[in-house]
């Protein structure tokens, strides 16, 4: 299967099953999919589509500028997180980036092409794959980029934000880049949410990019933005093609933004729900399920008699997919990641994962 999870064509071909027999447990999802209104926003503004985007994202950017209660010119929008990765990584040129791993496999491989080095710091099992801010901050002074993702993908570790804030200084102090990735916060507790997206006044080395596809299930129309300093986004800016963005996506996020009942609705339906399958992951003996912040659970196959690839490939074969994360860096082939979905997909997923060794 491909590098990340959400290849449905890919799953179709290899399963031979049609669209409407497959369950995607291996993308990151909100389980509630996208707002009403956005349907709604996007079905009367079709003629639209005639006609180049703004390419400065003017309305959008004001409309996040009133939520996160900041400047507009603090704000850049992307084609989706990826794009703004890239954009980024090519605009500040890192010799040396460092990052946690695991991790998302798109940092190390925008770094690369940018022509930097990539040092790691890896994550122990036996601390549940929790992040070492001192060791972290041992390896600074050997690098000029740093990745952080928070909530992590994929062992959904959440720094508390007294430590992000810790490491923002620091890396402030030694002129090091930071890129906290905060794509899955939106799914995050409220009570334990550490944002730093609004964390002003903006430092001169410190990025915090946000995802609207995977809460606000618009994976398909691609948005999302990056909250920083303004010389810092102007210089990333340069790196970025002309109308990135289109005119659906920036309608549907200056929409789905101020959707506050959406909003509630969903991030406690997800924490339910992520509850209940925590638990009930829990009782299977072959599975070892990792506590996480995020819209995902993280797991370790216990039993020796099967793998991530097989377990994935017999789920599969029943329409139910999970990501294999053995192309992680610094993880084998014992982990695999599962969404967090509907009550009655959930139970589909128990079901099926209690029926392999029978």
């Amino acid at each position: 299967m491909g590098l990340h999870g959400g290849n449905l064509k890919e799953a179709q071909e290899r399963y031979r099953l049609k669209k409407e027999e497959i369950i995607d447990f291996s993308a990151n999802i909100n389980p509630l999919g996208f707002s009403k209104s956005v349907g709604k926003i996007i079905s009367s503004h079709l003629d639209d589509i005639a006609r180049y985007p703004d390419p400065g994202c003017r309305n959008l950017k004001k409309a996040l500028a009133g939520c996160l209660n900041i400047s507009a010119d603090n704000l850049l929008i992307g084609n989706g997180s990826m794009d703004l990765i890239f954009s980024l990584t090519f605009a500040l040129k890192p010799k040396r980036a460092l990052i946690p791993i695991p991790a998302f496999s798109e940092y190390e491989r925008a770094a690369h092409l940018a022509g930097g080095r990539c040092l790691f710091v890896k994550t122990r099992e036996e601390n549940d794959f929790a992040v070492n801010v001192t060791e972290i901050v041992k390896r600074l002074d050997s690098v000029d980029l740093l990745f952080i993702c928070n909530p992590n993908n994929p062992t959904g570790f959440l720094w508390d934000k007294e430590a992000m804030r810790f490491l923002a200084d620091k890396c402030e102090k030694k002129s090091v880049f930071l890129v906290i990735d905060e794509a899955f916060m939106d799914f995050v507790e409220e009570k334990n949410a550490s944002s730093m997206a609004a964390a002003r006044p903006y430092k001169k080395h410190v990025l915090v990019l946000r995802s609207l596809t995977k809460f606000f299930a618009l994976a398909g129309l691609r948005i999302g933005y990056l909250a920083g300093n303004k010389k810092l986004l102007s210089r990333i800016l340069s790196y970025q093609p002309p109308w990135s963005v289109n005119v659906l996506a920036q309608m549907a996020a200056c929409e789905i933004i101020k959707d506050s009942v959406f909003i509630k609705k969903s991030r406690d339906y997800v924490l339910k729900e992520s509850s209940f399958l925590f638990k009930e992951l829990q009782k299977l003996k072959f599975l070892k399920p990792y506590p996480t912040s995020a819209n995902f659970i993280f797991c370790r196959l216990e039993n020796k008699k099967i793998n991530a690839r097989r377990l994935c490939d017999y789920c599969g074969a029943k329409g139910i997919l999970i990501r294999d994360c053995s192309n992680f860096r610094g993880l084998d082939d014992r982990f695999v990641r599962i969404a967090v979905r509907r009550r009655e997909e959930n139970i589909l997923l128990l079901s099926c994962l209690e029926g392999i060794f029978k």
